[in-house]
């Protein structure tokens, strides 16, 4: 009895992970093989034929190149961004450090639904407050439509994304930068290095597994993010922020071709996975180098 109470404690965990994880996953992969509509119901097996139409649509192609703009841009920004404010607070003025960082990190605590409306107000064309301060310095002209002209919607949406990432890429280069040992730094000043030198031959190298890191789960979170450029465009306008996990959306819930979304999902799987296990291979590589 007391060699089953480990397993029968684990029970509860692993049956609500088969409920939230497995089930929908092999639903969905079931539904990617068959004409599956939710108006008309079916179920008939087509085999790859939706994988098919998904490569066929135009759409795709461009929602994928909105998407890989989205994660890479928003992601290396943010991470530059990150890395900048980390070196601010990384200082012995620990009581200023504490108070900056903890207003610093407000945008990763806001809800990605509630940022999205934030950034949505704060662009709106007639009472937006960035429209009010640009067109009062002379910068555009009153009633610029950030989010309904197809130059500049995706554009905002980046910017959203760097503003919500930036906060979680500086905690982390933070905690990488207190970690790096203080006696590289000292041997370095003894050497005659400058700061620009000591920053490149010892900063960056010692933030390379956490710059990794935070590469892998910004373009996996961007690829995954549906909340921010729903919010704000829905995919608009003329489909130029259109991004996969939206179309998802548009292909199964607004042209009921549940077939069709389950297959581009399952693309969008097959795709981070695989992108994650690049990662492992190349991690294990440099660890065993």
């Amino acid at each position: 009895m007391k060699k089953s109470t480990p397993y029968m404690l684990l029970v509860p965990a692993l049956l609500f992970t088969i409920f939230v994880l497995v089930y929908p996953l092999v639903q969905n992969l079931i539904n990617s093989v068959r004409d599956v509509s939710l108006i008309t119901g079916g179920g008939k097996w087509v085999g790859l034929q939706n994988f098919e139409n998904v490569f066929r649509d135009g759409l795709f192609w461009i929602s994928f190149r909105n998407t890989a703009l989205y994660a890479v841009a928003g992601t290396l920004f943010a991470l530059l961004i990150g890395l900048g404010l980390a070196l601010l607070l990384n200082t012995k003025m620990r009581r200023v450090n504490n108070v900056a960082a903890a207003i610093y990190t407000i945008p990763w605590v806001i809800s990605p639904v509630v940022a999205g409306f934030a950034w949505k107000w704060l662009l709106n064309d007639h009472f937006g407050i960035i429209n009010h301060w640009l067109s009062g310095a002379g910068i555009i002209k009153p009633g610029t439509t950030w989010l309904g002209d197809p130059h500049t919607a995706l554009l905002c949406g980046i910017v959203a994304r760097i503003w919500q990432f930036y906060p979680f890429a500086m905690v982390m280069f933070l905690a990488g930068l207190q970690a790096i040992p203080l006696e590289q730094y000292e041997a370095a000043s003894v050497d005659g290095a400058s700061p620009l030198r000591r920053f490149f031959h010892i900063t960056i190298p010692n933030l390379k597994s956490v710059t990794s890191v935070l590469l892998l789960l910004g373009v996996i979170w961007s690829f995954n993010d549906f909340n921010m450029v729903f919010v704000m465009t829905r995919g608009g306008p003329i489909n130029s922020s259109m991004v996969l996990p939206v179309l998802v959306r548009e292909f199964s819930f607004v042209h009921f071709d549940l077939g069709k979304g389950s297959a581009l999902s399952i693309v969008i799987f097959t795709l981070l996975v695989s992108l994650s296990f690049m990662y492992l291979k190349v991690s294990a590589r440099r660890d065993s180098a």
